[in-house]
């Protein structure tokens, strides 16, 4: 959920980075948001968008021609989904922000209990969609209608699922309307590190995603937060128990978005710089290594987060202090030497 609070950080090295920042590399900025754009967002969006339709598909299916021996490939269509949304996370700004549906896509906690009643009173309305809040949609909500057996059973459940899936693959048109009709070009153009730049947006998105992965999708469930407790009803997938393939396809996407996937990125751009520490190390590597390390540790651990945080709670230590480390290193190491502001908002969800 997106919040008002801006924090502005002035230290000693970001007034030395905004000399970094400017100086004549040759570097074309402009070319470098335009892969982003177009090679990497608009890509990741169809694919999101191509994902939602097979899920409406099979939802259909089962909606049409009720099957108990189908549902587990209706539930692998709703994970490819998922994983596939996870991967536009570097590009939740924009279109999202300016249509505010950010919330509608993979909002979590969810709410059972309602769920459950609109699912009960649900009898085809075709406005029906426009009453339910965030914690009722979604693929939260749909998660919640696949893999929990209480609602599995329910006679309403795929004609309540197939509303849900429509409206994902109508909002995930409408995004991909969005960024080809003109917001790739605006990103494309805006080039420059004020705080209106598309690479101000574009970072800015990156620490939203760490901060979001520190904070609600580990710290929160797993009580690291101050003043909080182990909590699994607000991990981010309790039904399929998916929570960290999510995360590492959040943070694999946000790795392909800093390296700009085969074209130029960021890591280019500070190559260019020769933004390195005080031991040769270049920050471009350090991010990298930094990301590898936290995404093999997510994808090496075989419980799921709700069994790891009930039962074996201390092997998610390194996994918090990768992430810990990987928050400064964006935060003030990144912004600090590109001479970009930092501004952000905590979120509940993607």
């Amino acid at each position: 959920m997106k919040g008002l609070k801006v924090i502005v950080f002035f230290s000693l090295v970001l007034i030395s980075s905004c000399t970094n920042s400017q100086k004549d590399t040759g570097f074309e900025q402009g070319l470098m948001l335009k892969n982003i754009a177009y090679n990497l967002a608009i890509p990741a969006y169809e694919n999101s968008l191509k994902a939602f339709k097979e899920l409406d598909s099979v939802i259909n299916l089962m909606k049409e021609r009720p099957s108990q021996s189908d549902l587990q490939m209706v539930r692998d269509f709703w994970t490819a989904a998922a994983i596939q949304w996870a991967q536009t996370a570097p590009y939740n700004f924009g279109p999202i922000d300016e249509l505010l549906i950010e919330n509608n896509f993979h909002y979590f906690p969810i709410n059972p209990t309602k769920i459950q009643s609109n699912l009960n009173k649900y009898t085809g309305e075709d406005n029906f969609i426009h009453t339910l809040g965030s914690n009722i949609r979604g693929l939260g909500a749909l998660e919640y209608l696949l893999f929990s057996e209480k609602a599995v059973s329910n006679s309403n459940t795929f004609a309540f699922a197939k509303m849900l899936s429509q409206n994902l693959v109508n909002l995930n048109q409408e995004l991909v309307n969005q960024w080809k009709s003109n917001y790739a070009k605006t990103f494309t153009s805006n080039t420059g590190n004020n705080i209106n730049s598309s690479i101000t947006a574009l970072t800015n998105q990156w620490i939203a995603i760490v901060e979001n992965v520190k904070n609600n999708k580990i710290g929160m469930p797993a009580g690291k937060i101050a003043g909080t407790n182990k909590n699994l009803l607000t991990v981010q997938c309790p039904y399929s128990n998916t929570s960290l393939s999510m995360i590492a396809a959040n943070l694999s996407a946000l790795k392909m978005s800093f390296n700009g996937g085969t074209g130029n990125g960021i890591d280019d751009y500070l190559n260019v710089l020769n933004i390195s520490d005080q031991n040769n190390l270049a920050l471009s590597k350090k991010i990298n290594d930094k990301l590898d390390a936290l995404i093999q540790l997510l994808r090496d651990e075989n419980a799921s987060l709700s069994e790891l945080i009930q039962n074996d709670a201390e092997k998610l230590d390194p996994i918090y202090l990768e992430i810990l480390n990987l928050t400064i290193l964006l935060k003030t190491d990144l912004m600090g030497q590109l001479g970009l502001i930092t501004t952000f908002s905590d979120s509940d969800g993607d």
